[in-house]
Protein backbone atom coordinates (compact mmCIF):
# COMPACT_ATOMS: atom_id res chain seq x y z
CA UNK A 1 0.00 0.00 0.00
CA UNK A 2 1.34 3.41 -0.81
CA UNK A 3 1.84 6.39 1.72
CA UNK A 4 -1.16 8.02 -0.33
CA UNK A 5 -3.71 5.17 0.13
CA UNK A 6 -3.43 5.32 3.94
CA UNK A 7 -6.51 6.99 5.28
CA UNK A 8 -6.23 8.94 8.69
CA UNK A 9 -9.26 8.80 11.49
CA UNK A 10 -10.33 11.51 13.45
CA UNK A 11 -13.09 10.69 16.21
CA UNK A 12 -14.03 13.59 17.96
CA UNK A 13 -15.71 14.98 20.66
CA UNK A 14 -18.30 17.36 19.79
CA UNK A 15 -18.73 19.11 22.88
CA UNK A 16 -15.34 20.28 22.91
CA UNK A 17 -15.33 21.90 18.62
CA UNK A 18 -17.00 25.21 18.22
CA UNK A 19 -15.67 25.66 15.03
CA UNK A 20 -15.03 22.15 13.58
CA UNK A 21 -14.89 23.38 10.07
CA UNK A 22 -11.44 24.92 11.10
CA UNK A 23 -10.44 21.83 12.61
CA UNK A 24 -11.30 20.13 9.25
CA UNK A 25 -9.13 22.39 7.63
CA UNK A 26 -6.43 22.00 9.85
CA UNK A 27 -6.27 18.28 9.58
CA UNK A 28 -7.10 17.82 6.33
CA UNK A 29 -4.01 20.04 4.64
CA UNK A 30 -1.89 18.61 6.90
CA UNK A 31 -2.97 14.86 6.16
CA UNK A 32 -2.40 16.05 2.41
CA UNK A 33 0.86 17.11 3.30
CA UNK A 34 1.78 14.29 5.10
CA UNK A 35 0.81 11.89 2.39
CA UNK A 36 -2.91 10.41 3.43
CA UNK A 37 -5.86 10.40 2.29
CA UNK A 38 -8.75 12.67 3.30
CA UNK A 39 -9.18 11.89 6.66
CA UNK A 40 -12.63 9.91 7.80
CA UNK A 41 -14.68 11.79 10.48
CA UNK A 42 -16.52 10.45 13.53
CA UNK A 43 -18.36 12.10 16.60
CA UNK A 44 -18.65 10.38 19.67
CA UNK A 45 -21.68 10.42 21.51
CA UNK A 46 -22.77 10.06 25.58
CA UNK A 47 -23.66 6.73 24.74
CA UNK A 48 -20.42 5.82 23.01
CA UNK A 49 -17.41 8.36 23.95
CA UNK A 50 -14.79 6.67 21.54
CA UNK A 51 -13.91 2.90 22.34
CA UNK A 52 -16.67 1.61 19.44
CA UNK A 53 -15.64 4.71 17.06
CA UNK A 54 -12.36 3.13 17.55
CA UNK A 55 -12.81 -0.44 17.38
CA UNK A 56 -14.84 0.38 14.09
CA UNK A 57 -12.42 2.53 12.48
CA UNK A 58 -9.49 0.01 13.21
CA UNK A 59 -11.63 -2.64 11.50
CA UNK A 60 -12.33 -0.33 8.36
CA UNK A 61 -8.41 -0.01 7.61
CA UNK A 62 -7.73 3.19 9.62
CA UNK A 63 -4.00 3.85 9.75
CA UNK A 64 -3.78 6.61 12.08
CA UNK A 65 -6.58 7.22 14.58
CA UNK A 66 -6.72 11.29 16.16
CA UNK A 67 -8.29 11.49 19.48
CA UNK A 68 -9.38 15.15 19.28
CA UNK A 69 -11.21 15.49 22.76
CA UNK A 70 -10.20 15.44 26.10
CA UNK A 71 -9.10 13.36 28.75
CA UNK A 72 -12.00 11.33 28.79
CA UNK A 73 -11.97 11.16 24.98
CA UNK A 74 -8.55 9.95 24.63
CA UNK A 75 -8.77 7.14 27.72
CA UNK A 76 -12.04 5.84 25.54
CA UNK A 77 -10.09 5.73 21.99
CA UNK A 78 -7.34 4.44 23.51
CA UNK A 79 -9.15 1.39 25.06
CA UNK A 80 -10.52 0.73 21.42
CA UNK A 81 -7.02 1.14 19.99
CA UNK A 82 -4.80 -1.10 22.82
CA UNK A 83 -3.31 -4.03 20.71
CA UNK A 84 -3.92 -3.02 17.55
CA UNK A 85 -1.31 -1.27 16.38
CA UNK A 86 -2.68 1.20 15.10
CA UNK A 87 -1.50 4.67 16.17
CA UNK A 88 -2.83 7.58 18.06
CA UNK A 89 -2.55 11.49 17.67
CA UNK A 90 -3.80 13.56 20.18
CA UNK A 91 -5.40 16.94 19.55
CA UNK A 92 -6.21 18.17 23.18
CA UNK A 93 -9.22 20.20 23.44
CA UNK A 94 -9.73 19.90 27.18
CA UNK A 95 -8.83 20.89 30.60
CA UNK A 96 -6.52 19.08 31.96
CA UNK A 97 -4.90 17.16 28.56
CA UNK A 98 -2.69 14.72 30.98
CA UNK A 99 -1.63 12.26 28.53
CA UNK A 100 -0.52 15.31 25.85
CA UNK A 101 1.39 16.92 28.53
CA UNK A 102 3.30 13.66 29.42
CA UNK A 103 3.90 13.51 25.84
CA UNK A 104 5.02 16.69 24.55
CA UNK A 105 1.79 17.44 22.94
CA UNK A 106 1.06 21.41 23.49
CA UNK A 107 -2.35 22.23 24.53
CA UNK A 108 -2.15 25.49 23.67
CA UNK A 109 -1.76 25.21 19.62
CA UNK A 110 -3.89 23.04 17.74
CA UNK A 111 -1.69 23.18 14.44
CA UNK A 112 1.50 21.55 16.34
CA UNK A 113 -0.32 18.72 17.84
CA UNK A 114 -1.87 18.05 14.48
CA UNK A 115 1.39 18.48 12.97
CA UNK A 116 2.50 15.89 15.89
CA UNK A 117 -0.11 13.37 14.79
CA UNK A 118 1.33 13.25 11.39
CA UNK A 119 4.95 13.71 11.45
CA UNK A 120 5.70 12.93 15.48
CA UNK A 121 7.16 9.58 16.43
CA UNK A 122 5.86 6.79 17.56
CA UNK A 123 6.15 5.41 21.40
CA UNK A 124 4.30 2.35 22.81
CA UNK A 125 3.00 3.10 26.32
CA UNK A 126 1.24 0.90 28.69
CA UNK A 127 -2.35 0.99 29.40
CA UNK A 128 -3.71 0.19 32.87
CA UNK A 129 -7.25 -1.99 33.42
CA UNK A 130 -9.73 -1.47 36.83
CA UNK A 131 -12.35 -3.66 37.46
CA UNK A 132 -14.48 -2.48 40.60
CA UNK A 133 -16.51 -4.44 42.95
CA UNK A 134 -18.89 -3.54 46.05
CA UNK A 135 -20.47 -0.66 44.48
CA UNK A 136 -22.43 1.78 46.19
CA UNK A 137 -25.38 3.03 43.86
CA UNK A 138 -25.09 3.61 40.51
CA UNK A 139 -21.98 3.58 38.30
CA UNK A 140 -21.26 6.90 36.43
CA UNK A 141 -19.54 5.23 33.59
CA UNK A 142 -19.66 2.46 31.51
CA UNK A 143 -16.70 -0.09 31.12
CA UNK A 144 -14.89 0.41 28.13
CA UNK A 145 -14.49 -3.65 28.23
CA UNK A 146 -18.44 -3.81 27.03
CA UNK A 147 -17.89 -2.35 23.60
CA UNK A 148 -15.59 -4.87 22.41
CA UNK A 149 -16.72 -7.30 19.74
CA UNK A 150 -15.92 -10.51 19.27
CA UNK A 151 -14.50 -9.67 16.09
CA UNK A 152 -12.38 -7.39 17.55
CA UNK A 153 -11.05 -9.84 20.60
CA UNK A 154 -10.32 -12.44 18.02
CA UNK A 155 -8.21 -9.87 16.39
CA UNK A 156 -6.61 -9.00 19.33
CA UNK A 157 -5.80 -12.51 20.32
CA UNK A 158 -4.43 -13.37 16.94
CA UNK A 159 -2.17 -10.31 17.71
CA UNK A 160 -0.96 -12.04 20.91
CA UNK A 161 -2.98 -9.14 23.20
CA UNK A 162 -6.00 -10.31 25.56
CA UNK A 163 -8.24 -7.73 25.35
CA UNK A 164 -9.98 -6.72 28.57
CA UNK A 165 -12.98 -8.14 30.53
CA UNK A 166 -16.07 -6.74 29.54
CA UNK A 167 -16.43 -4.86 33.35
CA UNK A 168 -12.86 -3.10 33.21
CA UNK A 169 -12.54 0.04 32.70
CA UNK A 170 -9.64 1.95 30.96
CA UNK A 171 -7.24 4.13 31.72
CA UNK A 172 -3.53 5.77 30.91
CA UNK A 173 -2.52 8.38 33.00
CA UNK A 174 -4.01 8.10 36.59
CA UNK A 175 -6.77 6.15 38.49
CA UNK A 176 -7.32 6.97 42.16
CA UNK A 177 -10.05 6.77 45.23
CA UNK A 178 -10.82 8.94 47.61
CA UNK A 179 -9.84 12.58 47.79
CA UNK A 180 -8.93 13.22 44.25
CA UNK A 181 -12.00 11.14 43.04
CA UNK A 182 -14.30 13.50 45.13
CA UNK A 183 -12.61 16.35 43.98
CA UNK A 184 -13.23 15.19 40.45
CA UNK A 185 -16.81 14.50 40.93
CA UNK A 186 -17.26 17.66 42.42
CA UNK A 187 -15.78 19.76 39.69
CA UNK A 188 -18.34 21.57 37.42
CA UNK A 189 -18.16 21.40 33.85
CA UNK A 190 -19.67 24.80 33.15
CA UNK A 191 -16.61 26.22 35.56
CA UNK A 192 -13.63 24.28 33.70
CA UNK A 193 -14.94 25.58 30.57
CA UNK A 194 -14.77 29.06 31.75
CA UNK A 195 -11.96 29.33 34.38
CA UNK A 196 -9.76 25.97 33.23
CA UNK A 197 -7.79 24.22 35.98
CA UNK A 198 -8.90 26.86 38.61
CA UNK A 199 -12.21 25.15 38.69
CA UNK A 200 -10.21 22.01 40.03
CA UNK A 201 -8.82 24.30 42.39
CA UNK A 202 -12.45 25.25 43.18
CA UNK A 203 -13.41 21.49 43.48
CA UNK A 204 -10.08 20.40 45.34
CA UNK A 205 -10.63 22.82 48.09
CA UNK A 206 -14.16 21.63 48.64
CA UNK A 207 -12.59 17.74 48.66
CA UNK A 208 -10.36 18.31 51.50
CA UNK A 209 -12.50 17.00 54.60
CA UNK A 210 -12.36 13.82 52.43
CA UNK A 211 -12.29 10.92 55.25
CA UNK A 212 -8.91 8.81 55.60
CA UNK A 213 -9.65 5.69 54.22
CA UNK A 214 -8.17 1.93 55.18
CA UNK A 215 -6.96 0.33 52.36
CA UNK A 216 -6.10 -3.73 52.66
CA UNK A 217 -3.69 -3.75 49.48
CA UNK A 218 -2.42 -7.08 47.70
CA UNK A 219 0.42 -5.80 45.25
CA UNK A 220 1.07 -9.10 42.44
CA UNK A 221 -0.68 -11.73 44.18
CA UNK A 222 2.50 -11.89 46.68
CA UNK A 223 3.13 -8.49 48.62
CA UNK A 224 -0.01 -7.15 51.47
CA UNK A 225 -0.36 -3.77 52.95
CA UNK A 226 -2.68 -2.22 54.75
CA UNK A 227 -2.38 1.82 54.35
CA UNK A 228 -4.06 4.47 55.93
CA UNK A 229 -4.37 7.83 53.97
CA UNK A 230 -6.80 10.42 52.00
CA UNK A 231 -6.15 8.56 48.56
CA UNK A 232 -5.18 6.18 46.82
CA UNK A 233 -3.49 6.64 43.67
CA UNK A 234 -2.34 4.75 40.50
CA UNK A 235 -0.38 6.60 38.13
CA UNK A 236 1.20 5.35 34.61
CA UNK A 237 3.11 9.08 34.83
CA UNK A 238 4.27 11.59 36.46
CA UNK A 239 2.92 14.50 35.63
CA UNK A 240 -0.58 16.34 36.20
CA UNK A 241 -0.08 19.65 35.30
CA UNK A 242 3.29 21.89 34.32
CA UNK A 243 4.92 21.97 37.34
CA UNK A 244 3.38 19.62 39.40
CA UNK A 245 5.15 15.77 39.36
CA UNK A 246 2.91 13.48 41.57
CA UNK A 247 5.10 10.33 40.84
CA UNK A 248 8.76 11.10 39.92
CA UNK A 249 9.80 7.57 38.83
CA UNK A 250 6.49 6.75 37.29
CA UNK A 251 6.86 5.72 33.48
CA UNK A 252 4.35 5.62 30.75
CA UNK A 253 6.13 2.35 29.05
CA UNK A 254 7.65 0.34 31.84
CA UNK A 255 5.02 -2.05 32.65
CA UNK A 256 4.55 -0.84 36.33
CA UNK A 257 1.91 1.15 37.87
CA UNK A 258 3.19 3.83 40.37
CA UNK A 259 0.79 3.32 43.66
CA UNK A 260 0.94 7.05 45.65
CA UNK A 261 -0.92 7.13 49.32
CA UNK A 262 -1.35 10.60 50.23
CA UNK A 263 -1.70 11.12 53.70
CA UNK A 264 -2.40 14.82 55.83
CA UNK A 265 -3.27 15.77 59.22
CA UNK A 266 -3.71 18.96 61.01
CA UNK A 267 -6.56 20.49 58.50
CA UNK A 268 -5.41 23.04 56.34
CA UNK A 269 -1.50 23.23 57.52
CA UNK A 270 -1.57 19.07 56.50
CA UNK A 271 -2.67 19.88 53.01
CA UNK A 272 -0.60 22.69 52.62
CA UNK A 273 1.87 20.38 53.58
CA UNK A 274 1.19 18.21 51.18
CA UNK A 275 0.92 20.16 48.00
CA UNK A 276 4.42 21.84 49.31
CA UNK A 277 6.07 18.43 48.90
CA UNK A 278 4.22 17.25 45.54
CA UNK A 279 5.21 20.99 44.32
CA UNK A 280 8.53 20.51 45.42
CA UNK A 281 8.92 17.05 43.50
CA UNK A 282 8.46 19.13 40.29
CA UNK A 283 11.74 20.84 40.67
CA UNK A 284 14.05 17.50 41.68
CA UNK A 285 13.46 17.70 45.19
CA UNK A 286 12.78 14.12 47.05
CA UNK A 287 9.71 14.00 49.80
CA UNK A 288 12.40 13.17 52.63
CA UNK A 289 14.55 15.82 51.91
CA UNK A 290 12.06 18.53 53.50
CA UNK A 291 10.74 18.84 56.73
CA UNK A 292 7.21 18.68 58.12
CA UNK A 293 5.38 15.64 59.04
CA UNK A 294 1.75 16.76 58.55
CA UNK A 295 1.44 15.79 55.07
CA UNK A 296 2.99 12.72 53.06
CA UNK A 297 3.27 11.22 50.26
CA UNK A 298 4.38 7.33 49.66
CA UNK A 299 5.13 5.44 46.65
CA UNK A 300 5.29 1.76 45.87
CA UNK A 301 5.32 -0.13 42.35
CA UNK A 302 3.50 -3.21 40.64
CA UNK A 303 1.75 -4.87 37.76
CA UNK A 304 -1.13 -5.84 39.49
CA UNK A 305 -3.09 -3.94 42.36
CA UNK A 306 -5.83 -5.71 44.57
CA UNK A 307 -7.12 -2.56 47.09
CA UNK A 308 -10.46 -3.53 49.21
CA UNK A 309 -11.64 -0.69 51.55
CA UNK A 310 -14.18 -1.23 54.34
CA UNK A 311 -16.82 1.75 53.34
CA UNK A 312 -17.19 2.97 49.45
CA UNK A 313 -15.07 5.59 48.65
CA UNK A 314 -15.39 7.49 44.98
CA UNK A 315 -13.56 6.57 42.36
CA UNK A 316 -11.79 8.17 39.51
CA UNK A 317 -10.23 7.30 35.99
CA UNK A 318 -8.08 9.92 34.18
CA UNK A 319 -10.22 12.64 35.80
CA UNK A 320 -13.94 11.18 35.02
CA UNK A 321 -15.66 10.31 37.96
CA UNK A 322 -16.36 6.38 38.27
CA UNK A 323 -18.71 6.42 41.41
CA UNK A 324 -18.77 4.66 45.39
CA UNK A 325 -16.81 1.35 45.06
CA UNK A 326 -14.95 -0.76 48.26
CA UNK A 327 -13.00 -2.75 45.98
CA UNK A 328 -10.31 -2.19 43.19
CA UNK A 329 -8.49 -4.56 40.74
CA UNK A 330 -5.86 -2.86 38.36
CA UNK A 331 -3.68 -4.28 36.05
CA UNK A 332 -1.41 -2.80 33.13
CA UNK A 333 -1.07 -4.26 29.47
CA UNK A 334 3.13 -3.07 28.78
CA UNK A 335 3.17 -1.13 25.68
CA UNK A 336 -0.49 -1.53 24.24
CA UNK A 337 -0.66 1.55 22.99
CA UNK A 338 1.20 3.32 20.37
CA UNK A 339 1.34 7.32 20.31
CA UNK A 340 2.78 10.00 18.64
CA UNK A 341 4.72 12.44 20.50
CA UNK A 342 6.63 15.48 20.13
Amino acid sequence: MSDKQRVPYVIYNPAKITKIHQLRKLVTLTAAQAGFANPVWVETTPDEPGTTQAIDAVANGADLVLAAGGDGTVRAIGAGLAGTGVPMGIIPLGTGNLLGRNLNVPPDSIQEAIDIAFFGFDKAIDVAWMKVDGVEGKLELTPEGRFFTDEHREMLENRGFKGPEADEFVFVVIAGQGWDARMMSSTNSDLKDKVGWGAYVVAGAKALRAPKMRSRLELDDTRKYVINGRSLLFANCSSLMIGVVLAPDAKLDDGLLDIASLETSHGLVGWADLFTKISAQGLGIKNEALPGTSGKIDFIQAKKVHSTVKKAHPIQVDGDALGKAREMRVRVDKQALIVRHG
